[in-house]
């Protein structure tokens, strides 16, 4: 998270580091990206950067929570919409989220995400999804995992208790990642291809997590 006196810039500045951040991180993988570019970008002196931020990774992600709300939010949505049918939502939510993934307004930064994705990064973008929290109930309604955990209809799976459930939803994401990837490969050897070929194999994968690959 950004210090403070981040939150006491103008919204305009606010703004200009934020697109100074969008226009390195799609430019350049997280690891190659440079705090150097992005001052000269924003127009403010280098020592004014670490006022703001830690890092240039306490930037990155918070810049990447900017773009997520909506993501996050449509999860829960798509859930809710098909009455708590999980894996109905999930392919409502992936049909439309692999379009701007993958070729919307953000997508340079979301290819740099995700074909140099390691396991830090993946801990820290993918949502954390728990039934309860020794943090309270306060805490519990705010975290989104809890609120997609909420949303699911559990009557026609066979879940019992936290540890199944999350080991569910590490698989679906798991799903969602390797698709997402699979995406970007196919679409550089060829430009024209068929993202909807994207959705129809992330369906199958669905399909064998919802009834297994045994007649």
């Amino acid at each position: 998270m950004p210090k403070k006196t981040f939150f006491h810039l103008s919204e305009e500045k606010q703004q200009r580091l934020l697109e100074a951040a969008s226009i390195e991180f799609s430019r350049t993988p997280l690891k190659e990206a440079s705090i150097a570019n992005i001052v000269k970008l924003a127009e403010i002196p280098r020592g004014s950067f670490y006022q703001y931020f830690e890092d240039k990774e306490d930037l990155y992600y918070y810049y990447f929570e900017s773009l997520r709300q909506d993501s996050k939010k449509n999860i829960e949505k798509c859930i809710k919409e098909a009455d708590g049918e999980l894996f109905e939502g999930m392919t409502v939510y992936f049909s439309k989220m692999i379009f701007d993934v993958l070729i919307g307004e953000h997508a340079a930064f979301y290819q740099n995400l995700f074909m140099h994705m390691d396991d830090q990064v993946y801990s820290r973008v993918f949502p954390k999804f728990s039934t309860n929290s020794k943090k309270g109930e306060h805490w519990q309604k705010k975290c989104h995992g809890y609120k997609i955990y909420k949303a699911i209809n559990f009557s026609n799976l066979t879940i019992h208790g936290e540890k199944e459930f999350k080991l569910l939803m590490q698989m679906l994401m798991n799903s969602v990642y390797s698709s997402i990837v699979e995406g970007y490969r196919q679409l550089e050897k060829n430009p024209q291809y068929d993202i909807e070929q994207i959705v129809e194999n992330f369906k199958i994968k669905l399909n064998w997590l919802k009834n297994g690959v045994y007649q």
